[in-house]
């Protein structure tokens, strides 16, 4: 491990300690973190149906649940580990994910859901932010599934980068950025811009072709997707 690896996660939650050591068995001896997005939790209403299943792609819409009175026995599908924790703090007993991975795949929990629930069994509730690229609900009620989205949460871009963080990078002391949204990546882009940060030589690290097409376009060249352990 070299002494002066480094990375920025950019989630808008702080890392917990099973980011830092995925990182780390990469090499990375520094984690460092900066959301780049802000999050307002919104008043959660009550469901006017009891559904089969309530789908959670964010930990966020995990964390949005917390002061609700939704059933906590009501079982909950999440696109991985990281918003199953939060689920489960918010006291649902019954938490599943198809997948372990740091950086899950929606579109793979949409096809999960397709093979394992079956539209007679009731409605699917799908708990988001504001800003979303794959529409659990929608997917969902193509297959015939009585469906209904429910926004939980919003997201703007925040308006500064920490002073430490903004050394880091201009100091090339940091030259990995993690991202796990378009959102995320198109924020961290503008924020350099503002602060004279040069990102030509970053290594860009994103979960998907999708993003990494839009960070091409932003022109941050060195950008690769995490592979799955």
């Amino acid at each position: 491990m070299h002494d002066d690896l480094s990375i920025l996660l950019t989630n808008t939650r702080p890392p917990k300690d099973w980011d830092v050591s995925f990182w780390q068995r990469r090499g990375y001896k520094h984690v460092y973190h900066q959301s780049l997005l802000d999050v307002e939790f919104l008043a959660v209403q009550p469901l006017k149906v009891i559904p089969q299943a309530i789908v959670l792609t964010s930990s966020n819409a995990a964390r949005a649940l917390e002061k609700s009175d939704w059933d906590r026995s009501i079982p909950v599908y999440t696109v991985g580990k990281s918003t199953r924790f939060f689920a489960q703090s918010a006291g649902f007993t019954t938490c599943f994910t198809p997948s372990s991975t740091l950086y899950p795949s929606a579109t793979q929990l949409i096809d999960w859901l397709k093979k394992n629930l079956t539209p007679k069994d009731g409605a699917v509730i799908f708990g988001c932010g504001n800003y979303i690229r794959h529409d659990v609900a929608e997917a969902l009620a193509e297959d015939g599934f009585e469906t209904a989205k429910i926004i939980l949460y919003n997201t703007k871009a925040v308006g500064s980068f920490n002073e430490k963080i903004k050394l880091l990078l201009k100091n090339n002391v940091i030259t990995t950025v993690a991202f796990n949204s378009e959102q995320a990546l198109c924020a961290f882009v503008q924020l350099c811009k503002a602060n004279k940060v040069e990102t030509q030589d970053f290594h860009i690290i994103v979960p998907s072709r999708f993003i990494k097409g839009k960070a091409k376009e932003l022109g941050l060249m060195k950008t690769s997707i995490q592979r799955k352990d």
